[in-house]
């Protein structure tokens, strides 16, 4: 693993997230047809991510190979009010981990999830939620391997 720097990432990084955050949907989207992506789906996610690198709630971390400074993964936590009347009063949020399908790090994902808990932890955040998608197996058991549980279910629904 000393070929890749977990860092926090920039603006410059924005392109090569959004290319990961488009890898990671078309994989997702295989498996649930329910919705497809917009034409400009890549600039939509860049021009929001660029408003979230200015968010103090917010951290995007990015995994950079060191032999080509290419981005092999991502993650991306947000500090949350927790619902009303729940003590601690905020959590964190991991709304977003990717590695690339042909990246082979093992342990990057791990990487990633201490870059967020450590600042997580910095922010006075105890507890995370984590939004995993529920037809990618492999991703729901790399968060129980973790220790994650189920919470809540998000439902969805066609009107």
């Amino acid at each position: 693993m000393d070929n890749v720097t977990v860092r926090a990432a920039g603006s410059h990084d924005l392109p090569a997230l959004a290319a990961l955050w488009h890898e990671r949907m078309t994989l997702l989207l295989q498996f649930d047809r329910r919705f497809a992506l917009a034409p400009d789906a890549r600039e939509q996610w860049a021009e929001a991510a660029a408003r979230w690198l200015a968010t103090p709630e917010c951290l995007i971390v990015a995994a950079e190979r060191k032999a080509d400074a290419a981005l092999v993964g991502y993650a991306i936590g947000w500090i949350e009010r927790a619902p009303l009347g729940l003590l601690p009063a905020q959590m964190g949020c991991i709304s977003d981990m990717h590695i690339a399908a042909h990246s082979h790090q093992s342990g990057l994902g791990r990487r990633l999830l201490d870059s967020l808990r450590t600042w997580f932890r910095q922010q006075g955040v105890e507890s995370l939620t984590i939004r995993a998608a529920r037809r990618l197996p492999v991703e729901q058991a790399f968060w129980r391997a973790l220790g994650a549980t189920e919470w809540v279910d998000v439902m969805w629904m066609k009107l």
